[in-house]
């Protein structure tokens, strides 16, 4: 699914194609016209631990910002992945159930959710610049590695 240019950050590759919600660690797509994939940032992935399970809304379920995208079971985390913008579920990456893992070994290709009908002022809320994206990721690996969460 990469198609753009990425940046390394700190040791994590981040596609520059895409917003991200980086209080939730995930990141937002958009596919046309109020239409979005939602999925793990690296860091997300990383300190979540080895995801051994996940489910979803079923399609055509409305999801709220702040409101349940999925449910994993990881090493580190058991519990909901909150959406970073609403929507109704438009498909799911039936993928993840078979292969839960590919959360952690390509972040950026597997996708959880994607969503229709998402407002446009929720994707602007997450717009940043390439250099505002870059310093806050940073930001937030070192926040990460303060608390102990991942490697020096």
């Amino acid at each position: 699914m990469r198609t753009g240019e990425t940046v390394t950050v700190e040791g994590y590759e981040l596609a520059l194609d895409r917003l991200y919600d980086l209080q939730a660690n995930l990141w937002v797509a958009p596919q046309g016209s109020r239409r979005a994939r939602v999925g793990y940032d690296p860091l997300g992935a990383e300190t979540t631990g080895d995801v051994v399970a996940i489910s979803f809304p079923a399609p055509g379920e409305r999801v709220a910002r702040g409101g349940v995208l999925a449910t994993v079971e990881a090493a580190k985390f058991v519990g909901p992945v909150r959406a970073p913008v609403g929507g109704v579920v438009a498909a799911v990456n039936e993928r993840l159930h078979a292969q839960p893992g590919l959360i952690n070994s390509d972040p950026l290709d597997a996708w959880l959710v994607e969503l229709d009908e998402v407002q446009t002022g929720e994707l602007e809320e997450l717009l940043l610049s390439r250099e505002a994206r870059c310093e806050r990721f940073a930001a937030a690996v070192a926040r990460f590695r303060r608390q102990g969460a991942i490697a020096q």
